[in-house]
């Protein structure tokens, strides 16, 4: 997968679930079954804030390379693995409703597809002057 459309898919998932989550923390939540206390919300509020933040900075530098792009992609697909671990263990554990698992899957997806992009940019990279880290 190219690292220009690992990082658009990114975005555009990122919007999806951050601008929602921002907007309407508590419709978004009980798709999972879940309802929060005011404080919860708040947090929830936060969360989406960040996660559109990642959309902005993933779809501003869809055309970085060098070591800006795996850094980005590193980035991402840390956010990723890190996501997918609590939101399982949260499911194992029961703390989330069952229906909340299906979150997993798609950080789970998301986390392969950053994978692949950045194996793409490590071929590439022996090509690359050390100096060249975004497209102009």
């Amino acid at each position: 997968m190219s690292p220009r459309l690992a990082l658009t898919i990114g975005a555009v998932q990122a919007f999806a679930f951050g601008l929602p989550l921002l907007l309407f923390p508590a419709s978004m939540l009980a798709i999972s079954g879940l309802t929060l206390p005011d404080g919860g919300i708040a947090i929830a509020r936060g969360a989406g804030a960040t996660v559109t933040g990642l959309g902005v900075i993933d779809w501003l530098l869809r055309g970085a390379t060098g070591e800006v792009l795996r850094s980005l992609l590193g980035g991402n697909l840390v956010v990723q693995i890190l996501s997918l671990l609590v939101n399982a263990s949260e499911v194992l554990a029961g703390h989330l409703p069952a229906q909340a698992a299906s979150a997993s899957l798609l950080h789970l997806i998301l986390s392969a597809m950053f994978v692949f992009a950045l194996l793409r940019t490590d071929r590439g990279a022996k090509a690359q002057p050390r100096g060249s880290a975004v497209a102009r």
